[in-house]
């Protein structure tokens, strides 16, 4: 199952401007990159001699930095601090043109933080700086009339929990009764503790572990997947399933009366450097696509070609229509 460029091209130019809500835990994603030579002399832990620094956007806000980047008009809704952190994340928003009228100053807790140490190309330690919890009252109220106001305007929305506080069973509820009134498709990124959280969500797009965690079954040959992913839609009452699985590419359920069975996308990665950020870029490519109207099958496989791309990026990345029509092209080629 793969797509031809020219359908890709089609799909992307759909995209363009489509807006997109996103709703999720908004944070910052710091790199620090270096050179080992020597192991400390204090303790047998590598010396990271740093050489650069980068900050880009994470969480949420990454998901929102892909659709961007994809073409679509993001509308992300999230809290944030007005701290050194907090002040990087807007200054990266607004240099990409994504709106930040969907944010809410959340006093009470710093900015989300991860740092991630990469010496000699390699992921050494991540350091992650936050205070995890549901919002005071006030940030919630602030939260759901955002919400509110971004899908009157929204073709689709995505949920991109990470469980530090920002999707929560008060906020759930209006993306309940508001996605449910106007039919707006909403597709969530989940984290297994929030299961119960993603009842009646359109699809959901676990990777492995958190799908084996979300069902409580070993999830490894094509049939176990086959078997979790069935149980869960039956279970949440979702409508579809994007089941990510790494080097094996991805499995695609649907509600299809004549198609039981997934669909099966090979993976197209040619090298992977990193997959940090893999999923936001999934689900963005995904979300975007079906805003349009897109056929879930055809959303999917551009997701997957997306993903392809991005992974052979060191850090959290995203992919513009430009590399993936290229990325097309080189596929036609061989």
């Amino acid at each position: 199952m793969r797509l031809d460029r020219a359908h890709a091209e089609t799909l992307l130019q759909r995209m363009a401007g489509r807006k997109v809500a996103v709703l999720g835990d908004v944070m910052l994603d710091e790199y620090l990159f270096g050179e080992v030579s020597r192991i400390s002399p204090e303790a047998p832990v590598p010396i990271v001699r740093v050489l650069r620094e980068r900050a880009v956007l994470g969480g949420a806000a990454n998901v929102a930095s892909n659709l961007k980047a994809l073409g679509a008009e993001p509308l992300l809704i999230g809290t944030l601090q007005k701290d050194g952190a907090g002040e990087k994340v807007l200054g990266l928003l607004g240099g990409l043109g994504v709106s930040i009228s969907g944010l809410v100053l959340d006093t009470s807790r710093p900015t989300i933080i991860k740092t991630r140490v990469i010496g000699q190309q390699q992921q050494m330690l991540r350091i992650d700086r936050e205070e995890l919890g549901t919002p005071d009252a006030a940030v919630l109220l602030g939260l759901k009339d955002r919400l509110e106001r971004a899908l009157g305007e929204a073709s689709a929305l995505i949920v991109s929990d990470y469980a530090k506080g920002t999707v929560n069973a008060s906020v759930m509820a209006v993306v309940r009764s508001v996605c449910a009134a106007k039919g707006l498709p909403w597709i969530v990124d989940p984290k297994p503790a929030h299961r119960e959280l993603y009842k009646g969500a359109t699809l959901m797009t676990p990777n492995i572990k958190e799908i084996s965690e979300l069902t409580g079954r070993g999830v490894r040959s094509d049939m176990e997947v086959t078997i979790a992913g069935q149980a869960l839609m039956a279970d949440l009452g979702l409508k579809g399933l994007l089941v990510t699985r790494s080097e094996r590419g991805m499995a695609l359920f649907a509600q299809v009366a004549a198609h039981q069975a997934p669909w099966m996308i090979p993976t197209e990665a040619r090298e992977v450097y990193d997959v940090s950020g893999a999923g936001d870029t999934v689900i963005a490519a995904f979300s975007a696509a079906i805003a349009t109207g897109a056929d879930w099958r055809d959303a999917a496989m551009l997701a997957n070609s997306a993903a392809g791309v991005v992974v052979g990026k060191i850090g959290t990345a995203t992919v513009t229509p430009e590399e993936l029509l290229a990325h097309y092209q080189e596929q036609e080629a061989n």
